[in-house]
């Protein structure tokens, strides 16, 4: 674990940190859509990662976002095997770094024997890392974290809910006042850290490739919450290799529960 973490701040100081506020025009490329953000600091953290990390277990075999996009059926193929696999998302929140703001995260998953073993969320300007290995608890910055399970009411909980969610409730349900509080940091990463650590109780979100959720899920799990696809039977657990309309991370399962009920009509099947 600790080489992992490591591997992952070494790699985002020298191909993260130096490049935040100082990228060109021609750093900036567009993938599936004018939003949807691509610069030389993922591509060249990605291919960084792929070789230490695949070099410090023989055998292992990489997912990255960029060679993901790059070659459509690579997910398929690599899941298809029986070899350990780093799922690695080399700058999540990239619109926000391309435009020289906070928050930006550098995210690895290890997922091997069908399930997500090991997790790391670092931030590569300030250095802090949350990890988490299964069975093992989820530590920030070398110190153990759980979630605020005691919030057991979206009244008295405060999450991270996208755009579509907040646009569907309100026209769904005619308001917005379920909730505490409600934030959107456009960076899962830095999402997943705040509840793994406390700070916030129930995250919702409807994109779900591998390497924008399979590190932050196994940190919200191994810190004592819950994440699940939305869904009517509410116990079909998120899985690195699956796919569903939703997905849901809270604190507590009565908070689970009343949030999947809340969501089901704008998300579920």
């Amino acid at each position: 674990m600790d080489k992992v973490t490591g591997i992952i701040r070494e790699v985002s100081a020298e191909e993260i940190a130096p490049r935040f506020g100082q990228l060109g025009k021609d750093d900036i490329d567009t993938k599936t859509h004018a939003m949807d953000l691509v610069t030389i600091a993922d591509t060249e953290a990605e291919r960084v990662l792929t070789l230490r990390l695949t070099d410090l277990l023989p055998g292992s075999v990489a997912l990255g976002e960029e060679a993901a996009h790059a070659n459509p059926e690579l997910a398929g193929r690599v899941f298809a095997g029986d070899a350990p696999i780093w799922i690695i998302d080399p700058v999540d929140g990239t619109k926000n770094f391309a435009h020289h703001r906070q928050p930006f995260r550098c995210m690895v998953a290890l997922y091997h024997g069908g399930e997500t073993v090991a997790a790391w969320i670092i931030d590569p300007i300030e250095g802090f890392a949350t990890v988490a290995e299964k069975g093992a608890g989820t530590f920030h910055n070398s110190v153990p974290v759980r979630v605020r399970s005691n919030i057991q009411t979206a009244k008295d909980a405060k999450g991270f809910l996208i755009s579509f969610a907040r646009d569907r409730i309100r026209k769904y349900y005619g308001h917005l006042d379920f909730f505490d509080g409600i934030a959107h940091y456009s960076c899962c990463g830095a999402e997943y850290q705040e509840i793994a650590q406390g700070l916030f109780d129930f995250c919702a979100y409807r994109n779900l490739k591998p390497w924008d959720h399979a590190p932050g899920t196994l940190l919200v799990r191994e810190a004592g919450g819950i994440a699940r696809y939305i869904t009517r039977s509410g116990t079909d657990e998120y899985h690195a290799d699956g796919d569903a309309p939703g997905l849901l991370c809270a604190s507590s399962p009565e908070l689970w529960a009343e949030m999947n009920e809340l969501l089901l009509p704008l998300f579920g099947s």
